[in-house]
């Protein structure tokens, strides 16, 4: 709680600094001393911090210019804020935030900061400026945010891209160690989001599993400073100066999570054991069946909605709906008078889903297999206790 409301401090002094950083109180022209940068932090203790940020600096010391454009701001008083970031119509904004208010943001929450100045001619640096107080702008200053394809890092690129004059990144192609989206998202999700990693595992759909291109890689920070480190332009020159660390990274280790695949391999031998004992005693479990349907059908519902009624692209074609599967919903209407049929069906995709597992054109989150194996149990239970083919 205290690192929110110092986050929402902060924030807020951010946004009054960044009042007097508006496109029309910025020099026209840089000098000849000015300079641009990418920044690229360190991860934080919030899942949406666990990827870094990246943020370009523009630098002349002569006319007392030192800001630092950030693609990565959103606005919590936009109306329905909730529903549009679940729908992916949430609009995000770039800012010009002074450097010093960049700096002591960072260093307070003890993330790393990385500096890479960019080999820019003084007609592209010119060009790059210019662009940035364009997008600053009003009218201009917000767009549609999507964490793969158009974050403050793949803004970033684009806009380094759009000032070359005469030459440009080479040509696209595919890094010898094949990856995709979802990869990176594990890579950058370490023991202490093991639950958050399993929320983006189950919203996110096959779109997310084929294999990314270089330039692709650059929606994670890290990985497009990596490339800068190294890139060369179509004429042979690099384009970025090594990176240079200029805050390091003093915030503490967060505590590893509990596994939930642990969890829930835990949960699955007590329904087992609880769906035995209660057959040698003759007891009805439909409390029991009433509060994993009810799990299963909040789960079948959200992944309704983000698969045919978001625009995220990434949640489209979601085969956890197999075993996510809407058809729960039958049963739970009809909890206590269910019919073999029905629950033959939904055993039928549940089992076809376990056997096909790796074959899928989707990956999956380790923990769905315990998942699947429980309600596989209460379904048999089910199918056994029931004699009669009613609908």
């Amino acid at each position: 709680m205290r690192k929110s409301i110092i986050s929402l401090i902060l924030l807020l002094l951010c946004s009054f600094s960044m009042q007097g950083q508006s496109a029309e109180r910025m020099p026209g022209r840089l000098s000849d001393s000015a300079f641009a940068s990418v920044l690229t932090c360190g991860p934080g203790d919030e899942f949406y911090e666990s990827f870094g940020h990246s943020a370009l600096r523009i630098c002349d010391s002569v006319q007392g210019l030192d800001v630092v454009f950030n693609y990565g701001t959103f606005d919590f008083s936009e109306p329905h804020f909730y529903l549009r970031f679940a729908g992916g119509q949430l609009n995000y904004l770039v800012v010009a935030q002074p450097i010093g208010d960049f700096w002591l943001e960072y260093q307070y929450f003890g993330r790393s900061v990385y500096e890479q100045r960019l080999r820019l001619s003084k007609s592209e640096l010119d060009t790059l400026y210019k662009k940035l107080a364009i997008n600053l702008r009003p009218e201009n200053r917000y767009y549609k945010y999507d964490f793969f394809r158009d974050n403050c890092a793949t803004r970033v690129w684009d806009m380094v891209a759009a000032a070359l004059d005469g030459r440009s990144l080479p040509t696209d192609d595919y890094p010898d160690a094949k990856q995709t989206y979802r990869d990176l998202v594990y890579k950058y999700t370490d023991s202490t989001l093991l639950w958050w990693r399993l929320g983006v595992d189950l919203l996110l759909g096959a779109n997310c599993d084929h294999v990314m291109t270089k330039s692709q890689y650059t929606y994670i920070p890290t990985e497009m400073m990596w490339q800068l480190d190294t890139l060369l332009l179509t004429d042979g020159e690099a384009l970025a100066e090594p990176s240079a660390q200029m805050l390091a990274e003093t915030r503490q280790s967060l505590p590893r999570s509990v596994s939930p695949t642990m969890c829930f391999w835990i949960l699955f031998a007590i329904v087992l054991i609880v769906t035995l004992m209660a057959r040698r005693a003759k007891w009805k479990l439909y409390w029991l069946d009433g509060i994993v349907y009810t799990a299963v059908c909040a789960v079948s519902l959200l992944l309704i909605y983000m698969t045919f009624f978001s625009d995220h692209w990434c949640t489209k074609a979601n085969f956890n709906l197999l075993w996510a599967n809407p058809l729960y919903m039958w049963l739970l209407v009809r909890l206590r008078h269910q019919n073999r049929v029905m629950t033959l069906l939904i055993g039928c995709i549940l089992l076809a889903f376990l056997v096909g597992f790796s074959m899928w054109p989707q990956s999956f989150n380790s923990a769905v297999i315990p998942i699947v194996l429980t309600l596989e149990v209460r379904l048999m239970d089910r199918f056994i206790d029931n004699k009669k083919y009613k609908l």
